[in-house]
């Protein structure tokens, strides 16, 4: 199938209850777009994450309970919780979650897991000067999290596809400059 035929719509129909069709249609008023619309990223989000939460072993908790959790191990203790797990966790739900291990998977991966579905923190990319790619992640999880973060991509990164990362942390966010690929 070619990648313009994945995108093409197909009208269907469904019946919902009552009280859920309410939801949506205030929950699409809110966010000032249709019904169809809302059941649009609804589906997408199951499709691409919520269909396999169980199958990955990932539980949501609650950001203060997480950061409490970081605040009890120092920045280094993190640092090397993050390059432990990202060495197996990260390869493990990417192998499972799109069938390989290429670098446009763990990409995917770190923006729709980690990111826009795990609401870990937003996600920015950039093609630099020279072929550079610089991935920005900001995140409310402090600097003890920018620390686990960094582990975590680091090995992920270094084990999945062999890349040696540059990293710059602050407080907010992390930032990760893969070098051109050859």
């Amino acid at each position: 199938m070619l990648a313009e035929d994945a995108r093409t719509s197909i009208t269907r129909s469904f019946r919902f209850e009552t009280d859920v069709l309410k939801m949506l249609d205030e929950e699409a008023e809110r966010m000032g777009i249709s019904v169809n619309a809302l059941v649009g990223i609804v589906l997408r989000r199951y499709t691409e994450f919520t269909r396999y939460l169980s199958k990955i072993d990932m539980v949501v908790i609650n950001r203060e309970i997480l950061t409490s959790l970081l605040e009890q191990l120092d920045e280094e203790e993190l640092c090397k919780l993050g390059l432990k797990l990202g060495e197996t966790v990260m390869s493990d739900t990417v192998i499972f979650w799109k069938k390989e291990t290429s670098e446009a998977a763990v990409m995917e991966y770190i923006e729709k897991v980690i990111c826009r579905y795990g609401h870990l923190g937003t996600y920015d990319e950039k093609q630099m000067p020279g072929g550079a790619i610089a991935i920005v992640v900001r995140h409310r999880l402090g600097k003890k999290g920018s620390r686990f973060l960094e582990g975590y991509l680091q090995a992920g990164l270094r084990t999945m596809l062999g890349i040696n990362a540059i990293f710059e942390v602050t407080d907010s966010s992390i930032k990760c400059e893969l070098p051109p690929r050859r």
